[in-house]
């Protein structure tokens, strides 16, 4: 009796010892599992995030352009090869002009069944990533940036890309890029990635224009007077007014929108002026000049702003400031311009420069992408 006790006994913890081994062999190939899965998982995130910086070249990119918002692209079953067990589903869903979210799930198997993880990303697609930016200028002329003195001068916070020669007496946190240097430190452009500006006969004037995937019309102005305080949000919710020609900021004019004026310059006088876009949207585009007709004229452009022309005076003005958060493009043939009178600051801006829709047909080629947050 006592003998058979002791066999039942060694027998149930022979069993429970061969079930302890069973389940940790398990666990220790489900945790092995779960990592060829999660590589998996950002193998599909990575594809994703090639697939964005090549939106505009099909041999790369096989995802057609995004409604905005809403539009989804996904493969699914996707192998990693011969000798890899397991496969990875993507999603890319386009949230705003240059957001999208992509999202990986990659499975891994094994005889005894498939472990999943799902990983995802916010990603921004990047254009314009230059404080001061000019791909039509003259290469054979050069173009001079002013040096910071008491009465003016430019200061730039980020990068400088010319595809000209460069005089750069101006103050540059960054780094200059320029196809011929006379002074300052030289950076070759070769292989340096630049979304090309349109001219003035391309760039977008915003006639008409999608907001949150709805149509509608610019409003047209004669005189600042004409622009409401805040935009309309059932006609032209991003707030772009167009002047065909011509338009003068005359003092504590606070515009939230975007400005063009269609074959004309912006003339500034007075002080506490401004312009905020909408997110999306360019703060200025003006066809000719940036002008400054009084003493002590100054505005500040919260967003991208484009100009075919120069930043001057009309006369022989003082205390003149610009200040340009997000970032100045230049779309004239001839040298860039900059008034040495002019207090001119440039602080480069990723997301503000970010204007895919600033081309009238197609978007820029993206120069980066940028994860903003990442979800386990």
């Amino acid at each position: 009796m006592m003998v058979t006790a002791v066999v039942a006994v060694a027998s149930v913890l022979g069993l429970a010892i061969l079930s302890s081994s069973t389940l940790q062999s398990e666990a220790s190939g489900n945790q092995e599992l779960g990592i060829h899965a999660d590589g998996f998982a950002e193998s599909a995130i990575s594809v994703g995030l090639y697939y964005l910086e090549n939106l505009n070249d099909s041999s790369k990119c096989p995802m057609p352009t995004l409604a905005n918002p809403g539009g989804t692209y996904t493969k699914t079953g996707q192998p990693l090869g011969t000798g890899v067990p397991g496969t990875y589903d993507l999603t890319i869903k386009r949230i705003s002009d240059t957001r999208y979210t992509v999202t990986g799930t990659g499975y891994a198997t094994a005889s005894w069944g498939t472990v999943s993880r799902t990983l995802s990303a916010d990603v921004d697609v990047n254009y314009f990533p230059f404080a001061l930016c000019a791909t039509n200028a003259s290469t054979l002329l050069t173009s001079t940036l002013p040096a910071v003195t008491s009465s003016g001068g430019t200061s730039i916070l980020g990068d400088v890309y010319s595809n000209g020669p460069l005089k750069v007496n101006a103050t540059v946190t960054g780094n200059i890029f320029a196809g011929g240097l006379i002074s300052g430190l030289l950076k070759t452009i070769t292989g340096v990635l630049c979304t090309l500006i349109p001219n003035t006969a391309s760039v977008n004037h915003y006639p008409t224009y999608f907001y949150k995937g709805v149509k509608y019309t610019a409003q047209s102005v004669t005189l600042v007077t004409d622009i409401p305080a805040t935009p309309n949000v059932t006609t032209n919710p991003a707030g772009v007014y167009v002047c065909a020609g011509t338009l003068d900021l005359t003092g504590n004019n606070n515009i939230k929108g975007t400005i063009v004026t269609s074959g004309g310059a912006l003339r500034i006088s007075g002080t506490g002026n401004s312009i905020t876009p909408t997110a999306g949207f360019p703060a200025v585009v003006v066809d000719t000049d940036i002008t400054f007709k009084a003493t002590g004229s100054t505005v500040d452009i919260q967003g991208l702003a484009y100009i075919g022309g120069k930043v001057t005076r009309s006369g022989a003005y003082t205390g003149c400031k610009l200040n340009i958060l997000g970032g100045l493009l230049y779309g004239g043939s001839s040298t860039i311009s900059l008034d040495a009178t002019v207090a001119l600051q440039i602080t480069h801006d990723r997301a503000k420069a970010s204007i895919p829709s600033l081309l009238t047909s197609g978007t820029p080629q993206p120069t980066s992408v940028s994860i903003v947050s990442w979800k386990n």
